[in-house]
């Protein structure tokens, strides 16, 4: 990250008038987040990541060291994400003043996360003809960490009063940076029997609903990984890109990165220990003068 900053802070500082070059782009975003799925007793794969669409829009810096050779730094607010199922063996706690019942089941995940990063890209640019071919590094800061979706969890023991379907339906509404262990909106709910016993349930969770105590949010605040781009000048000035940005680091925490599929044999709530990398194809755009 230090070194980003100084090649910035350098690039900007360097004369040379016809040299130096600014700009703006835009374009969409195509990500998803590329990572192990858990998976079952019987070892199949439980979770499927697939591709959302976002946006890209900000300004870019660039110092020409030859007709051939230039360098480009970018500071871009981005949307990334992805579409992320789960399906398969699952449990729930049923908790209220009197009792903490564990029921193991089916659940079904169907989620859309959203993660607005501001990005530093930093590119070696070589130029032939109309043609450009950059490769080089990013960072990124998370902004932002929203999630919409639903969860269906069938079980034989538990079913909902007055209502023959035997499967429980929340809606999922997540903000990982802000959420608290525990919340849901108690606004409305529905009340679940669990063995003979009433427990009423919110109709919408949280991203933390299901953890007692604070292990802090899911998503790392900082990224970093590999850019490559191939860019076509369609005048002297206006461009079309193709980008693709591969990151590095692992993407959640793994201390907040709650299993799905199981509970530790005392009945404890386990945290999976694995690695998850933003993957974004990028198509953009842009101007410089």
């Amino acid at each position: 990250m230090r070194v980003i900053v100084l090649i910035c802070f350098l690039c900007a500082g360097l004369s040379g008038n016809a040299q130096m070059t600014y700009g703006f782009k835009t374009g969409l975003n195509f990500s998803k987040i590329d990572g192990p799925s858990e998976t079952d007793d019987a070892g199949r794969e439980l979770e499927d990541w697939k591709t959302v669409t976002g946006f890209q829009i900000g300004v870019t810096l660039g110092y020409a060291f030859t007709d051939y050779f230039s360098v480009r730094s970018e500071l871009m607010y981005s949307k990334k994400g992805g579409k992320y199922e789960y399906n398969g063996q699952g449990y729930r706690y049923f908790r209220d003043a009197q009792s903490n019942t564990l029921t193991t089941g089916n659940a079904k995940y169907v989620l859309q996360v959203n993660n607005s990063y501001l990005d530093l890209p930093v590119l070696a640019v070589g130029r032939w003809k109309d043609f450009e071919l950059a490769g080089g590094v990013y960072a990124a800061v998370l902004l932002n960490s929203l999630a919409e979706g639903s969860l269906t969890y069938t079980n034989g023991r538990t079913a909902v009063l007055n209502n023959p379907v035997d499967s429980i339906r929340y809606t999922l509404d997540y903000n990982y940076r802000r959420d608290n262990p525990g919340e849901g909106d108690l606004g409305s709910t529905f009340n679940v029997q669990v063995d003979s016993r009433n427990i009423a349930q919110p109709t919408q969770i949280g991203a933390y609903f299901d953890e007692t105590e604070d292990h802090g949010s899911l998503y790392n605040p900082f990224d970093f990984g590999l850019v490559g781009e191939l860019s076509y000048y369609l005048s002297s000035s206006l461009y079309l890109s193709g980008r693709v940005q591969y990151g590095l680091m692992d993407l959640t925490r793994n201390e907040a990165d709650l299993a799905k599929a199981r509970v530790g044999s005392d009945g404890s709530l386990l945290y999976r220990d694995d690695k998850d990398h933003n993957l974004t194809i990028q198509a953009s755009l842009g101007f410089t003068f």
